[in-house]
């Protein structure tokens, strides 16, 4: 069998996982690392004698990938920046490259158009790394409801408890900021680390298995309680697809205790409870259970698998792709123009603290109960009433959404 030849962007942080994922890999005889590029080769001087060492050509920059690597290299990973995504995406596929690119795959939908644009023009394509669309669970989900057992889906549900500490927003120049060197990043909960959920609850409510749902409107609030970042780290989202479903999303970093991702999916014939371990279990309205997991199938190597597959003409389908995540992005973006600004949380309601990890972490007392009870009523945080520094936003209209520009 033919193998594609896989190069990436970058050696540390989330690119040490792609690495990884394409090493272990390799034997199965679709995928082989073939370059890599390294800007700072002396910070990274062992990896890059580990790389050499086992053949793999090293670059000092993507433009010289683009340039040199034509025989050797056919997908592009991009695990990079959120600012860059969009940009190096669509220079790569200009360059004549297909594109895995990591999620959030943009910050703009203007941005999603462009990637869209791009892969027509080219004809290449980007494929996103969103792993759980991957994922046995989600797509099997999907498919017992588009077979109709769930009967009609009137409301898909999530929440999510993650600590993140100083150590975390210190391990580049953009994480939790919001604009970086003029460049949009939204870098809040909903927008990265718990971005998955949304996106799925997104796809779930699509009409087929390659789609997304079409949004109608969403209403979100926006907070923050970190001292020193400028992003969000309390999100709460209701949106409404042009379906009718509709989907509610909860999320902190400054939980009381982590907890990880749990969702629920509520049809007229039953409901879905579904964990981030793919633990899923179906409870139907005539009194049947079925209860599966993922069956052994990790959902990040997945990411790799499908878009290998892609390349090499095996599957007709990329199971994630700017299309089917360009609502995800509207999301996001009426989010943003929603809750208007991010609101402070009073500080002194807020504790930080040197944990017994030796971690800086910021808690939120009473944040746990309040995401339970807004999860539990499918409300946001200041319709419940409970919290002064709680303020309610507007529902934003985003069919036919073209254009997020909050410099206006």
């Amino acid at each position: 069998m033919q193998e594609v030849g896989f190069a990436v962007v970058g050696v540390r942080n989330f690119a040490g996982s792609y690495l990884r994922n394409i090493e272990e890999l390799e034997a199965e005889g679709k995928i082989k690392l073939t370059a890599v590029v390294v800007k700072d080769q002396v910070k990274n001087a062992e990896k890059v004698r580990e790389l050499r060492h086992r053949g793999i050509a090293i670059y000092s920059s993507y433009e010289s990938l683009l340039k040199e690597s034509k025989n050797s290299v056919d997908l592009i990973g991009l695990p990079v920046s959120i600012p860059t995504h969009a940009e190096m995406a669509i220079k790569g596929m200009k360059a004549g490259y297909d594109i895995l690119l990591e999620k959030p795959p943009a910050p703009t939908v203007q941005e999603m158009d462009a990637i869209m644009r791009t892969e027509k023009e080219t004809g290449r394509f980007t494929s996103i790394g969103f792993q759980f669309i991957h994922s046995n669970t989600i797509r099997k989900i999907k498919q017992f409801i588009l077979e109709g057992k769930l009967g009609e889906i009137k409301e898909i549900a999530a929440k999510g408890f993650w600590s993140r500490f100083k150590s975390y927003y210190d391990r580049n120049n953009w994480a939790g900021t919001s604009i970086e060197m003029g460049k949009l990043v939204l870098d809040g909960p909903i927008h990265n680390a718990f971005a998955h959920y949304l996106n799925n609850m997104i796809f779930l409510a699509g009409s087929d298995m390659q789609s997304s749902a079409e949004l109608k409107r969403v209403r979100a609030e926006l907070y923050r309680a970190h001292s020193y970042i400028e992003s969000d780290d309390n999100s709460c989202l209701e949106a409404e697809t042009t379906k009718g479903t509709k989907i509610y999303f909860y999320v902190t970093h400054v939980p009381e205790e982590k907890r990880d991702p749990v969702m629920e999916i509520v049809g007229t014939e039953g409901k879905i409870s579904w964990k981030m371990n793919e633990e899923t279990k179906i409870e139907l309205n005539n009194g049947e259970t079925i209860e599966f997991d993922n069956e052994g199938l990790d959902p990040h190597k997945e990411v790799f698998r499908i878009a290998a597959d892609k390349k090499l003409g095996l599957i007709e389908e990329l199971y994630c792709t700017p299309e089917n995540t360009r609502s995800f992005t509207v999301a996001i973006n009426g989010a943003y123009e929603s809750a208007k600004k991010i609101k402070a949380v009073p500080q002194e309601l807020v504790e930080e603290f040197t944990n017994d990890e030796g971690e800086y972490q910021t808690v939120l007392p009473g944040i746990d109960d309040l995401i339970d009870q807004a999860f539990a009523e499918r409300k946001l945080i200041s319709d419940l009433g409970k919290v002064d520094w709680a303020v309610k936003t507007e529902w934003i209209n985003v069919e036919n959404y073209t254009d997020f520009n909050p410099f206006n």
